[in-house]
């Protein structure tokens, strides 16, 4: 809208114009036209060249003041024609001041106005050039008003004569001629200066605004860069800082894992010997038990011996009593018999009863002094068996109490391998989260400039990540307090499990010695009524024993759930040693990722070469254009020597123009000074741009050392995620190491060859310098730039060493990077062999593992074979108390009818021996002491069978009963003898008796005789019919 406005009343003026010279000069308008239509066009070049520049001053704005300040130097030069026009005529000029006064204040008053709408001095600008060809016309104008009002004055007044009027005429046309020509000559002089001049600082002026707007370019391209560097590589370095820290720490934490490991190898070695002893004194504590068992059993069978001795002796007491009582009867019966019968017979039943006597006493002495040895055998058995305990408990909770520690120290080790592994799964946890927010930052970093928030999001992650450590670490805590609480009741459920078994093994040995008191202690009645009760407590016991087995099978169970959890952790282990191959894994991609970092730098680093390669290719292209100039300014200056010959040739003719070229040299000082003032602004501007310079320096430093920052390129390795064997990864290393290698030496080639070039175009480029430096030398000589583009070549001759130290320092930098990536790789190495090494000592624990779960399967096996040989020993018993109770019934009726067949023997006897003797051969008085005797021992032998009823009848004589008198007792001369009773040979229900009673003591079939009873043994027992006829059996 500005440019059609401006032609708008560009078209104006100009009708304007034509119209003031139709009413000015009617006459000469066909000869003033050519005049205008060359202004006119000269108009429009100038306009034309004016719009180029304005446009191009629009794409930079510093062109502005740069062509504002050039512009004046060029218009005193147009004006001063004007100037020597107005001096050669003054006539026509003091003639007619009032009126070209006024015309030209009009004029001017009407570019003002137009000055004024436009808001701007585009206008000025344009009229500034065009003085001269508008004074030229002002001039003739001015001609042609005077000749017109002087031909009005000579109409409206006298009429003059005629020489006069032809004299001003011809002086008239003369001056229009000369004016002519001179303005002709001056026209084309200042076209050709002006031509050549306005192609100097059009081509100067776009030259200018072409560096200042690519040095702005560059200036906020290169801050941008150098923020974002610097940025860049102070986060780069923070986070290599904070990864090699955490390498440290996950290293130290390893080699304290390797280190912890390699002691809990030795704990658990020592505790597999420790466990072997515990076996071996477990295995020497049961025998040790059952050796006490054995004494106890001992002792027990010799207190039961002593019991039976000691009633043996009550029972011999009676039997001696007996024996006195029977004595002092066979003296009653011998103090009778004496009178009738012969005193040998009485002394051979004396003496047979004192030999008698004397067997049992010496019988009984035996008795009580093998009581007394088995007291004190007891008694000795007795303490050993107790110093033997006491000794054998000491060393077994001496043994428990080591256990306990070696327990205590493992579960300390485990918890301390477990909090390693934590640790180090929370440091590789936090080392990804690290690099993702690395990542983020970067990215948020090129979007934009604000680090305050990525650090404050970062110090939040970071306290979030302690945070959640804490946690961990609590729950952690917790979890190995419940694991140690857990491993207590294990260890209590394996002491309960022991005691269990040395209790079964306790009761089985009990049962044996039963089952072998049973079998030795079935030869009386006290001894079945004990097996009674002793069923009784084994019924009680194996329902004990029952519980026993059922709490053992829980334990069992129990302990089938603790190898399924130990499979667990086992399974669990397996999944982190996974886990840490999946880090491993991680940890090779973030290297993979940061190599490709390095790769972008390096693409970065190759596009910032190629952009300083176009640079010098423009600046090349510069100094070839600039070489152009040169070449048309030297043509330039061949015209400036034409144009010289031309005016020698007409210095005759400008004699008369003296005067103004005395102006014009007053022009040419104000143009100077303005040249000075133009001088010292270019040298400020040039200040500035070297100020700039050294932050381009520093930007160019920053440059060369940004991709020294960042990692290596990245390698093409395919890290596989399983390896067949050791051999090949330690081949698949050796490949990776050998090609990092490869890529370190081709990226050094590329480095060297990527200086040469750079140093190549920074040769060039001094070189092209040193040319241009020639040129403007060249150029000051004759023109005035040449002091700015020396300042601008001193400070583009710094360059090249501040970047070579750059690149050197770059190069130093990448050579450190190589060897940390080296021994990061080494560091993987040592990572892998130890986890290859941890692998082999989870392989050894599971085997160990499984051998502990076959030693529990066989155990368990031992204790069901055990249990079944329990239950058969268990169902013979009963079958046996079953045939037990069936041998006693049958005793009982054997019994009852031997008794009842001596009460119908001792009947017998008793008749037989009334009927024995004849009371009329006694003598008077006697009749009634025998009868008297004779009813008293009746009385006596009824109350022998009747109360006490105890008879040793021998087994393998006849059981007869006592023999009656013999005949010599009889009165001499009586014809009538009694014969004696019938006596058996053998009696059944003896022999019947004999034979359960060898049955009850040997039920299996093996006779077993008593050692004191000889090769025919005869058992002595008593009995005594109670109040309802039962017989109670006492065997001895």
């Amino acid at each position: 809208m500005a440019d059609q406005s401006r032609q708008i009343k560009l078209a104006a003026a100009k009708k304007k114009l034509k119209e003031f010279q139709q009413k000015s000069s009617p006459a000469s308008a066909g000869g003033e036209k050519g005049v205008v239509v060359a202004g006119a066009k000269k108009k429009r070049k100038v306009k034309a060249n004016q719009l180029d520049l304005a446009s191009e001053d629009r794409s930079s704005p510093e062109n502005v003041n740069t062509f504002a300040d050039v512009e004046p130097s060029v218009l005193p030069l147009h004006e001063d024609p004007s100037h020597e026009s107005a001096q050669s005529s003054p006539v026509s000029n003091s003639i007619n001041t009032n009126v070209t006064n006024t015309e030209f204040v009009g004029f001017n008053n009407e570019l003002q106005n137009y000055n004024d709408t436009n808001g701007n001095g585009d206008i000025s600008e344009e009229i500034r050039p065009l003085s001269s060809t508008e004074s030229l016309r002002q001039l003739s104008q001015q001609l042609n008003g005077l000749v017109s009002e002087s031909s009005n004055t000579y109409v409206n007044g006298d009429v003059p004569p005629v020489g006069e009027r032809e004299l001003e005429t011809q002086q008239s046309l003369d001056l229009s001629d000369q004016l002519q020509k001179e303005r002709k000559e001056f026209e084309q002089k200042l076209t050709k200066e002006q031509s050549a001049m306005r192609e100097q600082l059009q081509v100067h002026i776009q030259t200018i605004g072409i560096l200042v707007s690519e040095k702005s370019e560059l200036q906020t391209a290169l801050q941008y860069t150098q923020h974002a560097a610097r940025q860049k590589s102070a986060e780069a370095e923070e986070f290599n800082n904070r990864l090699q820290s955490t390498k440290q720490r996950v290293s130290e934490l390893e080699r304290t894992l390797s280190t912890v490991s390699t002691q809990q190898k030795t704990v658990e070695k020592h505790n597999k010997e420790l466990e072997k002893e515990r076996d071996n004194l477990r295995v020497e504590v049961l025998r040790i038990n059952n050796m006490s068992e054995e004494s106890k059993q001992q002792s027990s069978e010799l207190s039961e011996q002593i019991k039976l001795i000691t009633q043996e002796n009550a029972s011999m007491k009676l039997e001696l009593e007996d024996l006195h009582k029977r004595l002092e009867l066979a003296d009653l019966v011998l103090q009778q018999c004496s009178s009738q019968s012969d005193p040998s017979s009485a002394n051979q039943q004396m003496q047979l009863l004192l030999e008698e006597k004397q067997h049992l006493e010496s019988i009984n002495h035996q008795l009580m002094e093998s009581v007394s040895q088995l007291t004190t055998e007891r008694d000795r058995y007795v303490d050993q068996i107790q110093e033997e305990g006491r000794v054998w408990k000491d060393k077994t909770e001496q043994l428990l109490t080591q256990v306990a520690l070696v327990a205590e120290e493992r579960d300390r080790n485990i918890s301390r391998v477990q909090e390693l592994e934590t640790s180090i799964e929370d440091l590789k946890t936090s080392i990804a989260s690290l690099s993702q927010e690395k990542e983020t930052p970067i990215e948020a970093d090129l979007q934009s400039s604000e680090p305050s928030e990525s650090e404050v999001a970062l110090q939040e992650a970071l306290n979030n990540i302690q945070q959640q450590n804490d946690v961990l670490t609590a729950q952690y805590q917790a979890q190995l307090r419940d694991n140690e609480q857990l491993s207590r009741l294990c260890s209590e459920q394996e002491g309960r499990l022991g005691e269990l078994e040395r209790q079964v093994e306790s009761r089985s040995q009990e049962t044996e010695d039963r089952r072998r008191m049973l079998e030795d202690v079935q030869s009386d009645k006290a001894t079945i009524s004990r097996a009674l009760t002793q069923n009784r407590t084994l019924k009680d016991q194996l329902a004990e024993l029952q519980n026993g087995f059922v709490k053992l099978t829980n334990e069992n169970m129990e302990l089938t759930t603790a190898i399924q959890s130990e499979h667990h952790v086992k399974k669990e282990l397996a999944r982190r040693m996974g886990e840490l191959q999946e880090e491993l894994h991680s940890v090779k991609e973030q290297l993979d990722e940061k190599t490709k970092e390095v790769q972008a730098v390096l693409e970065q680093r190759e596009q910032l070469v190629a952009h300083l390669q176009q640079y010098s290719a423009g600046y090349q292209t510069l100094a070839s254009e600039r070489e152009q100039l040169h070449h048309q300014y030297l043509q330039q200056c061949q015209l400036m020597d034409r144009l010289q010959h031309d005016e020698s040739q007409g210095r005759v003719q400008l004699e008369i123009s003296h005067n103004q070229l005395k102006k014009a040299q007053d022009h040419l000082e104000q143009l100077v000074q303005d040249n000075e003032q133009l001088k010292t602004e270019v040298k400020e501007l040039l200040n500035g741009s070297a100020l700039a310079s050294p932050s381009r320096d520093q930007g160019d430093g920053i440059e060369s050392q940004e991709p020294d920052e960042s990692p290596q390129i990245s390698s093409s390795l395919v890290i596989p995620e399983d390896f067949e064997s050791q051999k090949e990864m330690e081949e698949f290393i050796r490949g990776a190491l050998a090609q990092v290698e490869a890529e370190r030496d081709e990226a050094r080639r590329q480095l060297q060859e990527e200086h040469r070039l750079h140093m190549a175009a920074r040769h060039q480029a001094s070189v092209a310098l040193s040319l241009e430096h020639h040129s403007h030398e060249a150029e000051h000589s004759q023109g005035e730039h040449s002091h700015c583009h020396h300042n601008h070549e001193t400070s583009e001759d710094v360059v090249p060493g501040e970047v070579h130290q750059a690149l050197q320092a770059a190069m130093d930098k990448l050579q450190q990077r190589f060897t940390s990536l080296m021994q990061e790789k080494a560091d993987l190495k040592e990572r892998v062999e130890e986890l290859e090494h941890r692998c082999i000592q989870l392989s050894g624990e599971t085997d160990t593992i499984g051998e502990y779960i076959a030693l529990y399967q066989s155990q368990r096996a031992i204790m069901k074979q055990k249990h079944q040989e329990k239950e058969q020993y268990i169902t013979m018993l009963a079958q046996d108390k079953e045939e037990m109770k069936a041998k006693l019934a049958e005793l009982q009726d054997l019994v009852m009818r031997l008794v009842a067949e001596r009460n119908e023997w001792y009947n017998r006897y008793i008749s037989a021996t009334a009927g024995k003797v004849n009371p009329d051969l006694l003598p008077p008085g006697h009749d009634l002491v025998r009868s008297e005797d004779h009813s008293h021992t009746q009385s006596e032998m009824n109350a022998i069978s009747g109360e006490e009823a105890m008879e040793v009848i021998p087994l393998s004589e006849p059981s007869a009963a006592h023999e009656g008198p013999s005949p010599q007792t009889l009165a001499p001369g009586s014809s009538h003898i009694e014969p004696k009773p019938p006596v058996p040979t053998e009696d059944g229900t003896a022999e019947q008796i004999m034979q359960l009673l060898q049955e009850i003591q040997n039920p299996q079939g093996v006779p077993r005789t008593p050692p004191f009873l000889g090769e025919n043994p005869c058992i002595p027992f008593f009995y005594r019919p109670d109040e309802q006829d039962e017989v109670k059996i006492l065997v001895l």
